[in-house]
């Protein structure tokens, strides 16, 4: 235990001579590149106490040594899938990478595009009654048999939104162009408004005060769409323009009161298929973007999960039955799901490694077998790339070359096409240094 302990010491902070020696006790890790709030502290502190009581001394040490880079701490935000230092090397890449760039400039004639058109939020109602509508939208409704039918026209509009944030965020990221994030803004704040928490009727409806349910707007909904508004807003929360009040409204009555519903999809914590690990990865992100312990901890151990006693959620993923040997992911039955489902705990493992924490090498390595898993999965051990290519979540092999270094991933990270697109377990922002490699 003692053993393990120092050696994770040793490879998020004395690697790193500048930090200042760890203190649990602390109010502050500070050092020239980073300044770490208590709350952050203590939940690092959290983690590393889960993984230091996982794994004997060994394993880990050989973990450690097989991951390349070192942790890092994000100071403030952007602080979940990048941090400053990932919107730097993105910025340095455009020009040596010329796939890359030409993403780039895509997204920005997007983005200029975007920016000379209506929010088009979906308009609601609030009805003499008290019922919260959106007109031009039709309600679920249940048949005869019982059976419950939606329209998912409604549940598009809001994706398309929150991927205009998380576009823009990036936009405004790559070029310090305040237009794309105060779009960026007015577009969460209209999501703000629509979603009414806590108004309407005087007693809360079916949902909870939730509007947007009664649309079709499920767990796996929320899940995706705060991925995508999450990593937009932490993207753009230092605009200048920003008010005290608009981080306020987008936080407390939208953020915060999605989650809170979301948390509520009690098979999320412990099956791990694909769609209940968007559903935690919804809970997880504005518990980054928040900093809100409580759901942070949720989303990592689980209902009433402790670091000492894991009972669901990400942690609980690197049992043998989500994780060994042979197998993408052992949760679900498809190839698609598995993939999909891979590529969030691989995303993951990105926002941790933001907060110092390296999960590529939790546990030997464990996440590694599902990427060797998936090259034998034509079933003649030759790993067809092209049907690899077509899988939702296939993005996540550069992340996965990036810290592993294996020589065979490298077909495949060939064969992405870069871009920009945030889909949680479908599609991640590509990265310079892979798609560079592997050309």
């Amino acid at each position: 235990m003692v053993g393990t302990y120092k050696a994770l010491w040793f490879r998020i902070y004395i690697i790193k001579p500048t930090m200042k020696p760890f203190s649990p006790t602390a109010f502050f890790i500070s050092s020239k590149d980073c300044t770490m709030p208590r709350p952050h502290a203590l939940w690092l502190v959290s983690v590393l106490s889960v993984f230091c009581a996982a794994s004997p001394l060994p394993a880990q040490t050989t973990a450690l040594a097989a991951v390349n880079g070192t942790p890092r701490l994000a100071s403030g935000h952007p602080c979940t899938l990048w941090d400053n230092q990932d919107v730097a090397d993105c910025r340095a890449s455009f020009t040596t990478n010329p796939g890359l760039k030409a993403a780039f400039e895509e997204l920005q004639a997007w983005g200029n595009k975007r920016v000379a058109e209506p929010l088009n939020v979906p308009a609601h109602k609030l009805e003499a009654d008290g019922t919260w509508n959106f007109p031009a939208f039709k309600r679920g409704y249940q048949d005869a048999s019982g059976k419950w039918n939606w329209e998912w026209d409604f549940n598009g509009k809001l994706q398309q939104r929150s991927e205009d944030v998380s576009n823009l965020g990036m936009l405004y990221a790559l070029t310090g162009d305040e237009r794309y994030a105060a779009f960026a803004r007015q577009i969460l704040l209209a999501l703000a408004d629509a979603y009414g928490h806590g108004q309407g009727g005087t007693i809360p409806d079916p949902n909870g005060y939730d509007h947007f349910a009664a649309y079709g707007f499920d767990g796996g909904d929320a899940g995706m769409f705060l991925a995508k508004a999450c990593h937009g807003y932490d993207l753009i929360f230092n605009l200048p323009s920003f008010s005290a009040g608009d981080h306020t409204h987008i936080e407390r009555d939208l953020i915060r009161p999605m989650a809170g519903h979301l948390k509520k999809t009690e098979f999320m914590y412990t099956s791990h298929g694909r769609w209940g690990m968007v559903c935690l990865y919804g809970v997880f992100v504005a518990g980054v973007t928040l900093n809100d312990q409580a759901l942070v901890d949720l989303a990592l151990y689980g209902r009433d999960g402790t670091r000492d006693k894991v009972t669901g959620g990400f942690m609980d993923c690197f049992k043998p039955a989500c994780l060994r040997d042979g197998v993408i992911w052992g949760a679900e039955t498809k190839i698609e799901e598995q993939m999909a489902a891979a590529c969030v705990l691989t995303t993951v493992a990105e926002v941790m490694w933001h907060r110092g924490v390296d999960l590529y090498g939790y546990q030997d390595t464990a996440m590694k077998k599902s990427f060797d898993a998936a090259l034998k999965s034509d079933g003649d051990g030759n790993g067809d790339v092209s049907k690899l290519l077509a899988l939702p979540g296939i993005d996540a092999y550069q992340y996965a070359f990036r810290r592993y270094r294996e020589p065979r991933y490298l077909p495949v990270v060939a064969g992405l096409k870069p871009g920009f697109t945030l889909a949680i377990g479908e599609h991640l922002p590509s990265l310079p240094a892979a798609t560079a490699t592997a050309k």
